[in-house]
């Protein structure tokens, strides 16, 4: 990454809230927390679902979890970014945080994949009855990278 970007990155008024506030730091964290736990919790429930090892579950009552997970998503998204401004030089050359950054990309292909290829079909299945092959695969996928994604996450303060 070019240094004079990180140095702009660095000087934006986030980037000063975020390391001069005592309480922004704290406050993120725990924003951030929530919102992957919102987000997993409800991927799960959709993956489950799809997978079929919850068939209990509504499909269309998974699927309608979908914008709780875009909300949430949005919500690590926002929060995210504030950390990065925070220090860029400590993110950018990260290895677990340019592999959490390149699974996220993933799982966007990955729900792109969900949403413009088995999304429609999903929603029509009846109380019990499975998803195909691909909407399996699709939904693995998700948790697979997405728990990927969190591990990674928990390893950026450890490998400087």
């Amino acid at each position: 990454m070019n240094p004079a970007i990180m140095t702009w990155l660095s000087s934006t008024p986030v980037s000063d809230a975020m390391r001069n506030i005592f309480w922004m730091w704290p406050v993120m964290e725990n924003l951030h927390f929530l919102g992957l736990s919102i987000m997993f919790g409800a991927l799960l429930a959709v993956d489950l679902r799809v997978i079929g090892l919850a068939p209990a579950i509504p499909m269309r009552a998974a699927m309608g979890l979908i914008p709780l997970v875009l909300i949430a998503f949005s919500i690590n998204l926002l929060t995210g970014l504030a950390f990065i401004l925070a220090d860029p030089y400590r993110y950018f050359y990260n290895l677990a945080f340019q592999w959490k950054i390149g699974l996220i990309f993933l799982a966007g292909v990955n729900a792109l994949w969900f949403w413009f290829g088995e999304h429609s079909k999903l929603v029509l299945l009846g109380p019990g009855e499975q998803a195909d092959f691909p909407a399996k695969v699709i939904a693995g996928l998700s948790l697979v990278i997405w728990v990927a994604v969190i591990l990674l996450g928990r390893l950026i303060p450890y490998l400087e």
